[in-house]
């Protein structure tokens, strides 16, 4: 008799354990159902921010030389440094030959003319916002 009254008495562990099992069971079922739901509500924003985020030019439409100027123009630090006569020496290029790369930024909207010094003659550049994504997304995409 012993053994049945051992087993009658792990009845009440046994039912709670059971319990618990069927517990654990549903919050798993409730965290896949959820897990998918929210996969799919990933998929739909993924997909109008895409829509949203304008295509970015590649490197093929505005040259290598012309990227060289807008990276330049994205990493100066300082206003001298985007300077006509600065980006000449930076890059080493003539200005007659930068100028038609600032003229090619400015078309394809990644960078404008953000100031003029008439005393000493110069002019700033600056990356558009644009600009800056073109630079951060990748130019060689």
């Amino acid at each position: 008799m012993g053994m049945v009254q051992d087993l009658l008495e792990e009845i009440p562990h046994l039912t709670a354990v059971k319990e618990r099992v069927a517990i654990a069971e549903d919050a798993y079922e409730r965290a896949i159902k959820e897990n998918e739901e929210l996969k799919q509500r990933i998929a739909v924003l993924e997909n109008e921010n895409a829509k949203l985020c304008p295509p970015v030019p590649r490197k093929h439409e505005i040259g290598d030389d012309t990227a060289r100027v807008l990276v330049h123009l994205f990493r100066a630090k300082k206003p001298e440094e985007r300077a006509v006569e600065a980006m000449v020496a930076a890059l080493n290029m003539e200005r007659g030959v930068l100028q038609p790369h600032l003229d090619r930024l400015r078309e394809a909207n990644l960078a404008q003319m953000t100031g003029r010094d008439y005393a000493s003659g110069h002019a700033y550049w600056a990356p558009t916002a644009e600009g800056q994504r073109y630079v951060v997304l990748g130019i060689n995409r």
